[in-house]
């Protein structure tokens, strides 16, 4: 009776349909929360995938911004390592890969602080930057190899934190060289400038006191013509004439170095005969004639048939050797010497004059510089602005060796370039 009771029940289990019906709802209902659960899933992981993709874009643009810059950056944490750098950076240090690929950034420091000229500088910056991670530092970097550098720190902060410190270097040697040729320019334009004032200043002083000369001379002969004597009047219409002659040879002089400071006097070589040409100025500076000087000539090597420039040559020997005269005593000798070395040719005009002080040979070549002891000697201080410039337009060279009451020697060189041989 008892067995048949429990197969009864076994089978109204079996057969029920509510109990069927409650667990397929539980099945389909597990089934949706699975399917849920997977598309939950399968949603994450495609947000995850986006999301390091746009990292991966982000830390690729980033590291495109790092590299377009013209500047080197690297960022260092608090531990030492290097957490970004960019090429810039490496090529500006030159640092080993072997460094790089560590990424510790003490070994770095250790090998571009030896390329310093001033590496313990450097290193108290240093440390002043980890003693204090929130300074901004800036600084100046020389390196041995004649580098210059600029250097900018500021801290490395994530969110709020600050984590290390970011070091950015800007090479300026190119700026610096530019800054100084700009320097160098202006100085030379002052230069030029108060050079120029002084030159003016110079001729309206020479102009001036020789038109005194000649108002007062003048003035003077009307004033006595009656009661002079027709030497004395003579006298002072020499001097009338002298003034002329030299306010003449004054407005040449300047034009002359107006020209060349200009720029605009053309030098034109063509084929010379030195020997022959020298020989042409003594003559017209009637040296033959002079019975208070005596000048000796020489030519050293064989007379070669040059390329010079005939019009600006003539100035040159003609104010060396006036000086030469000029500033020596009567019955002295003055040599000058023609000779030949290395494709250049060599004027040498030697006296046993006054000589040139030490102080004043610094000053030579200066328009209207006269040497302090010069004394009553007449000039103007043109003769030798006028022969530098000109000896600079041939791309020559003046050397003056002096000694005060013994005499001056000036050595002229001058290239030339071969010529076709001519005729004596």
């Amino acid at each position: 009776m008892f067995v048949r009771d429990i197969n009864n029940h076994k089978l109204s289990l079996l057969t029920s349909p509510k109990t069927h019906e409650a667990k397929k709802c539980k099945v389909q209902k597990l089934l949706a929360q699975l399917h849920n659960a997977s598309e939950q899933l399968y949603h994450e992981k495609v947000m995850r995938l986006q999301r390091e993709a746009e990292l991966e874009k982000s830390l690729s643009l980033l590291q495109a911004t790092l590299e377009s810059t013209t500047e080197g950056v690297i960022a260092i944490n608090f531990n030492g390592h290097i957490v970004s750098f960019n090429q810039k950076f490496v090529q500006m240090w030159q640092i080993p890969e072997f460094i790089i690929k560590s990424r510790n950034h003490n070994q770095s420091l250790t090998f571009y602080k030896n390329q310093l000229k001033d590496p313990e500088t450097f290193c108290r910056c240093i440390e002043e930057l980890d003693s204090q991670a929130d300074v901004e530092g800036y600084d100046t970097l020389e390196l041995k190899d004649g580098r210059v550098f600029e250097q900018y720190s500021q801290p490395l902060q994530l969110d709020e934190q600050i984590i290390g410190t970011v070091w950015s270097f800007r090479d300026i040697t190119k700026r610096l060289q530019v800054e100084k040729e700009v320097h160098h320019n202006l100085a030379q334009e002052e230069g030029i400038c108060e050079q120029k004032e002084r030159f003016v200043s110079m001729i309206c002083h020479e102009f001036r006191s020789s038109l005194n000369m000649i108002s007062f001379s003048t003035s003077l002969l009307k004033r006595h013509r009656h009661s002079w004597s027709e030497e004395k009047k003579l006298q002072y219409l020499q001097r009338v004439q002298t003034t002329v002659e030299q306010l003449n040879q004054l407005m040449d002089e300047v034009f002359i170095i107006d020209t060349a400071q200009a720029r605009k006097l053309k030098f034109e070589p063509k084929p010379l005969n030195l020997l022959q040409f020298c020989h042409d100025i003594l003559a017209q500076m009637n040296l033959s004639e002079s019975n208070q000087h005596t000048v000796t000539f020489v030519s050293q090597g064989d007379c070669q048939a040059v390329c010079l420039d005939k019009k600006l040559l003539q100035p040159i020997l003609t104010n060396l050797l006036s000086n030469a005269l000029k500033y020596s005593p009567k019955d002295s000798t003055v040599d000058v010497v023609l000779s030949y070395q290395d494709e250049k040719v060599l004027f040498q005009i030697k006296d046993r004059g006054i000589g040139i002080p030490k102080t004043d040979q610094q000053l030579l070549f200066e328009p209207f510089h006269r040497g302090g002891n010069v004394g009553d000697i007449p000039g103007n201080g043109l003769g030798l602005a006028i022969v530098k410039k000109l000896v600079d337009i041939h791309g020559g060279q003046i050397f003056v060796e002096s000694e005060v009451g013994v005499g001056t020697t000036f050595t002229i060189t001058l290239p030339f370039c071969q010529s076709v041989t001519m005729t004596k």
